[in-house]
């Protein structure tokens, strides 16, 4: 493999300012509606109000779950993934092939994530229409007998709607703009193979060496090159996860794979550094400059992985960076991204002084996604004279 570290990200896309006058006209007085309808419905509850409006949104939510997870097939939706409760992470395991996590706040009793492999147009729309019908039928009925319960069910209608609205796969853009024009052909970087979705289901789970069994040879398309920068990340390849990475945010429309390239590349830089691959001179300022990207379009990413834990580090401020980096760990959406997490809390507890604390936080690590480079690469920087292999 090149040591060179020369494969930089093209910069942000400049943001454009783009015309959403549909989404305006549904989105303010929508919002205005529900605002009205919430404080309505619990003034009419009388002191338990809030509390049943704050159930009624519960209930809407699992509603919503359930009734997308009912109608996923005909959608052409696939489950990966599933979490009972909120919050911090609690533990894991795997059912019927998926990763199950348990989180510590049970407010919230079954969450799962689908995704799409078939691109049906109108199946796709008519579940989503469906799912909103049955959910808006259901609040107004429940409202005319429980005003506060009713506006719960009605405020996650509303939070559904009008989440994202410009965003391909969005409950508003299924609706209203993917049965018009080209629109149908923005699906395409949304859908899995077979292949990419085994894979990807393995590296949710934190089983590497499984992902890397099924995901076979390049199907040309971003989702397979998506999963494969990540899992070349996962195993130490970091030159080719950057490379790739690079590709797939050129290539990308999708913002979520764009961001998902430059985590990707961050982290490839950053771990590359750390395992020698790449001299700090000729890495780090890459890093630094895909944090910007990342604060430019995707800020969102610095709070749901621990990146900004590594930044911290880098910036030789180890409290803050073991306090990100468990919190990255606590939120974390799978098995990899919490073993990377964990990992960067070790090194920030190794370089407050609490040797013992790292390692048995980098086991957990290592249980969690077995095979992850950087629990070798971390391991070698908490214990110098282990031996640690990359390619």
């Amino acid at each position: 493999m090149s040591s060179s570290a020369s494969n930089t990200l093209p910069p942000a896309p400049a943001k454009k300012r783009r015309r959403m006058a549909a989404q305006r006209l549904l989105i303010v007085p929508a919002a205005t509606l529900g605002a009205y309808m919430g404080i309505r419905g619990a003034d009419a509850g009388g002191p338990v109000g809030p509390l049943t409006l704050f159930l009624g949104t519960v209930l809407g939510l699992e509603l919503h779950v359930l009734l997308s997870l009912a109608l996923s097939r005909w959608a052409g939706m696939a489950l990966v993934s599933m979490s009972v409760g909120a919050g911090k992470w609690l533990g894991s395991t795997r059912a019927a092939g998926r990763l199950l996590v348990f989180r510590l706040v049970p407010i919230v009793p079954f969450m799962t994530c689908l995704l799409l492999v078939r691109a049906r147009k109108w199946r796709l729309w008519t579940a989503v229409a469906g799912v909103l019908a049955v959910e808006a039928a259901v609040a107004v009925a429940t409202y005319t007998i429980r005003p506060a319960l009713g506006a719960g069910f009605g405020f996650v209608v509303l939070a559904v709607l009008l989440s994202k609205p410009g965003t391909p796969m969005s409950a508003f853009w299924t609706l209203f703009r993917l049965p018009f024009g080209d629109q149908e052909r923005r699906l395409e970087e949304w859908t899995y193979s077979p292949a990419v979705l085994a894979a990807t289901k393995e590296m949710l789970a934190g089983r590497i060496e499984a992902a890397r069994a099924a995901l076979g040879e390049s199907d040309g398309t971003q989702r397979w090159l998506g999963t494969a920068c990540t899992l070349a990340l996962a195993e130490g390849r970091f030159a080719q996860a950057a490379e790739q990475a690079n590709e797939l945010y050129t290539r990308s429309e999708a913002a979520q794979l764009k961001a998902g390239a430059l985590a990707v590349y961050a982290g490839a830089m950053a771990d590359g550094v750390a395992a020698g691959h790449w001299q700090p001179h000729e890495a780090l300022p890459q890093f630094a400059a895909t944090m910007q990207t990342i604060r430019d379009t995707q800020p969102l990413l610095l709070r749901v992985t621990d990146l900004g834990a590594i930044e911290s580090l880098l910036k030789q401020w180890p409290a803050q960076a073991a306090k990100q980096a468990a919190n990255a760990a606590g939120m974390a959406p799978d098995a990899v991204s919490r073993a990377r997490a964990l990992c960067t809390q070790a090194v920030a507890l190794a370089y407050l002084g609490r040797a013992a604390k790292a390692r048995e936080v980098l086991a957990a690590a290592e249980r969690t996604a077995p095979g992850l480079a950087r629990v070798a690469v971390v391991g070698q920087l908490l214990d110098p004279t282990a031996v640690v292999t990359t390619s």
